[in-house]
């Protein structure tokens, strides 16, 4: 059996709210920041890898001015400082690799991925058997061509595996491609619906 895994909110927490919120000390500051980076759709190229991190902060920067560069280089550099990993999945994971389980990473995401490999995700060197990252593929969830290849990429039988995410788009195209999938909607999700495979 294999097992994928989205990372935002599967493995660690994605909220940008969170984020936000540490970064902007003013409401009016959140606005801003949440309009020209998240709201623009300029994360989403970042994710894409048509934008590298360095132009992200050009753009967004081109539309604020200097004054924000401070704020600006912290949510998009340093976001991980702010939020939470979810170290209680680790462990399970490590029990499910002894047991047979091939564990596997599909996210969509920026180059941040292996920084967080080296830092905070770094239990899951010796776990993981590899991942597909929309960044690296120019694709992103729920398009199909994107479990395509992680299943074409490992040789993975959909029928033999399970996928975890927190975006229902994304579990309901798995599942269309004959992949049991599972919508967590919550952290202790995680934990429950992996502990069934134990």
């Amino acid at each position: 059996m294999d097992i994928i895994l989205d990372m935002g909110n599967v493995l660690l927490e994605w909220n940008k709210d969170k984020i936000l919120k540490a970064v902007a000390k003013t409401q009016k500051d959140y606005l801003i920041l949440d309009k020209s980076i998240f709201q623009s759709g300029l994360w989403e190229r970042l994710d894409l890898g048509t934008l590298t991190r360095e132009e992200l902060v050009d753009k967004v920067l081109s539309l604020l001015g200097d004054c924000y560069r401070e704020k600006v280089e912290e949510v998009i550099w340093n976001w991980p400082a702010y939020i939470d990993i979810y170290t209680e999945v680790f462990p399970l994971l490590a029990r499910l690799k002894e047991k047979g389980y091939r564990i596997f990473v599909l996210s969509n995401t920026s180059p941040v991925f292996y920084e967080l490999l080296k830092d905070q995700l770094s239990p899951l060197n010796g776990i993981l058997d590899g991942f597909v990252l929309s960044c690296d593929i120019k694709i992103i969830k729920p398009d199909p061509k994107m479990f395509e290849e992680i299943l074409r990429k490992y040789q993975l039988d959909p029928e033999n595996c399970i996928f975890l995410d927190d975006v229902k788009d994304n579990t309901n195209m798995a599942e269309s491609l004959g992949i049991k999938a599972y919508q967590v909607k919550h952290r202790s999700d995680v934990v429950d619906v992996l502990k069934k495979f134990e």
